[in-house]
């Protein structure tokens, strides 16, 4: 909400409880003290830095500042701080203000500007001391959905929520908590306290009236835009207890699903563009896991022909990053995910990840991606297109004829395969090799991974194959020789400053397969020799 003259008059005559900075700065004011203020606030729990008041007499002077131009300012305080400012321009009375809105650091995250944590000392700048930095550092993020709503009573909840809650309990087959009375169930999954009603029990059973007086921002807008569309085609808002949607949101969704064909000989399958088990995953996710702090942001749900989005207010909790987002396991409202887990909608609290990537794997799309996420938002695009359904057939056909079954970490290894063409190491190489799905190239320690000549026959690519396995081995040796021929002859050194990316055992089994072959020979002692040409010798 815009800063009104009246509001700015308030903060003038009262600054009590107010984290605020009162900067004269009519002319001048340097960007480097400008990113050290936003450090020192964002440090102390996030702020107002104002420019254009008189800092004792707290009297408006006017300010001719980043005129035109204070726009640009809050990119390069994201790009120096990591923080997002909002920064407003007040027309006063008595002159031009500028406020910028400082958020808090995120917990355990503590800003540096230049290298530094400061943080104020009266009206100075100074870098924050040893104990100080240590108790922000070891700071953790509460559980918001365990809080308490003050002011919320029982009568405040939906009763086709609650009803909703039952039924889903039932087809989850947890009846022993089904049978439980309303009170006694609601105590059971916390979602009522002796205190209260907490805010899990607000976004999962509030009545609407209540979500939009207390947390308006619990709310989840899906948006559906046609092949290469700016504008979205259809777009619905659900700000409604989250039980009782969820099952809408799901059909709304799988109301613009696309069904791709599979054919495999004459037998003929079919693979939907938004899985189910992907898409719900997701939403449980975004519920979980959202930032509620954030009030001026919603779940937002954008989908098109290629891709499946979620994006969720507030960013990856510390120590959480999309490279090891299926190792570790962090709740920013664990009340929440417990909830989820006791109905019977996800197998075990902090899986759902797991479970995105599993489907999405198996189904031929290839890695949902979450690069595009940052400090303040999670993005989650899972593809909505088969990237190659010849590698989910091949897998199945193996599955069906030596009867096995592959566990999520053995088609994630795969599928980094199939992407990445050759690997150094497999967790599961043992297994991958005795049912024919891999082979090796190369040997001793330089041996590699790809997959096999099965896997690219029944992709109808055997000349893939030929290139990795063999084609591109083939071409080194030929290299090989081209240098010692050009050069006269050719050191271990020379070869290594050629192929970098290869080992010196990977060198080594080279010049020996061609020694073997009778084109080279090693002249000289092992460590100061170099090799020849045969040919060129006799010739």
């Amino acid at each position: 909400m815009k800063t009104s003259v009246e509001q700015l008059n308030n903060w003038l005559k009262n600054q009590e409880g107010l984290n605020i900075e009162f900067k004269k700065a009519e002319n001048s004011f340097s960007d480097t003290d400008l990113y050290n203020y936003c450090c020192a606030l964002a440090n102390e729990g996030g702020g107002k830095l104002i420019f254009g008041v008189e800092p004792k007499l707290h009297n408006v002077v006017g300010t001719k500042l980043w005129q035109g131009t204070f726009n640009t300012l809050q990119n390069n305080i994201l790009n120096k701080l990591g923080i997002r400012v909002d920064i407003e321009e007040v027309s006063h009375p008595d002159g031009r203000v500028l406020i910028f809105n400082v958020p808090t650091h995120y917990v355990g995250k503590p800003i540096k500007a230049n290298g530094i944590y400061y943080m104020r000392a009266g009206e100075s700048l100074v870098a924050m001391d040893e104990q100080t930095l240590k108790r922000k550092l070891n700071q953790y993020e509460s559980d918001f959905s365990a809080l308490i709503v003050k002011g919320l009573s029982v009568s405040d909840l939906d009763n086709d929520a609650i009803v909703s809650l039952r039924n889903t309990l039932i087809k989850n087959n947890k009846n022993a908590l089904a049978d439980l009375d309303d009170e006694k169930l609601l105590g059971d999954l916390e979602l009522i306290t002796s205190d209260g009603i907490t805010f899990a029990g607000l976004i999962l059973l509030g009545k609407k009236s209540r979500i939009d007086e207390f947390l308006p921002c619990s709310e989840i807008i899906f948006e559906w835009r046609g092949e290469e569309k700016i504008n979205h085609d259809f777009r619905k808002e659900w700000r409604e207890p989250f039980i009782k949607v969820y099952d809408d949101i799901w059909q709304t969704i799988n109301n613009r699903n696309v069904r791709i064909p599979i054919q495999e000989g004459l037998l003929q399958n079919e693979i939907l563009a938004f899985n189910e088990k992907a898409v719900r995953e997701a939403l449980l996710n975004a519920v979980t896991h959202r930032d509620y702090s954030i009030q001026s942001q919603s779940v937002f749900i954008k989908t098109d022909n290629k891709n499946f989005v979620v994006i969720s207010p507030g960013g990856f909790l510390p120590g959480i990053t999309p490279q090891n987002i299926l190792e570790k396991r962090a709740w920013r409202n664990r009340r929440i995910a417990e909830v989820f887990q006791k109905l019977g909608l996800v197998e075990r609290s902090g899986q759902g990840m797991d479970q995105i990537f599993e489907s999405t794997i198996r189904e031929g799309k290839g890695f949902p991606n979450l690069l595009k996420s940052d400090n303040f938002q999670v993005v989650l695009e899972i593809p909505a297109q088969v990237k190659d359904k010849n590698f989910i057939l091949f897998l199945e056909k193996v599955s069906q004829e030596r009867q096995v079954i592959f566990s999520f970490e053995e088609i994630y290894e795969l599928e980094l395969l199939r992407e990445n063409k050759i690997a150094d190491t497999l967790k599961s190489k043992n297994k991958f090799l005795d049912l024919g799905v891999i082979e090796k190239v190369g040997k001793t320690s330089g041996t590699k991974y790809i997959l096999s000549h099965k896997y690219y026959k029944h992709e109808n690519r055997p000349g893939v194959y030929t290139r990795i396995k063999g084609f591109d081995r083939a071409s080194k040796k030929e290299l090989i020789l081209k240098h010692i021929r050009q050069e006269g002859k050719g050191t271990r050194k020379e070869f290594l400053d050629g192929f970098p990316e290869l080992k010196p055992s990977d060198i080594a089994n080279l010049l020996n397969e061609l020694k073997t072959d009778g084109k080279i020979k090693h002249v000289g002692t092992r460590r100061s020799g170099h090799w020849i040409v045969i040919d060129d010798e006799v010739s």
